[in-house]
């Protein structure tokens, strides 16, 4: 019986893992269509370097936390301002620490300053 239930228990555990998984090429989507202003956009490129790009990667690509180039199009803006706000899982919320033009600059460059839409 034992044995029944651990393979019952690992099915059901390979099936979660299988539903989590994203296999869509986000980055082949390019940035999104939205416009922001290039202060904005500078803004967003110093508070990823600052902030987020420890976890994920310099570029957007990903290193303790996911990747995030062509995010933009798996999630609403208003969607991705939430989760750097509040944070999900392992990734600690930024609400607190960020001012709300600091959060929405952050959000824009996500959106399209991996794709070249920043200055430097």
């Amino acid at each position: 019986m034992k044995v029944r239930g651990l393979r019952l228990s690992m099915a059901l555990l390979s099936a979660c893992c299988l539903a989590c998984g994203d296999s869509t090429d986000w980055a082949s989507k390019g940035p999104t269509d939205e416009k922001y202003s290039q202060v904005e956009l500078s803004l967003g490129e110093a508070v990823y370097s600052d902030t987020c790009s420890a976890c994920h990667g310099q570029n957007g690509s990903g290193n303790f936390g996911p990747d995030l180039v062509g995010k933009g199009h798996k999630y609403s803006y208003k969607e991705q301002r939430s989760l750097v706000a509040r944070g999900r899982r392992s990734m600690p919320g930024f609400g607190a620490s960020l001012t709300d033009a600091e959060i929405d600059a952050v959000v824009a460059y996500i959106r399209v300053g991996f794709f070249g839409e920043s200055t430097k």
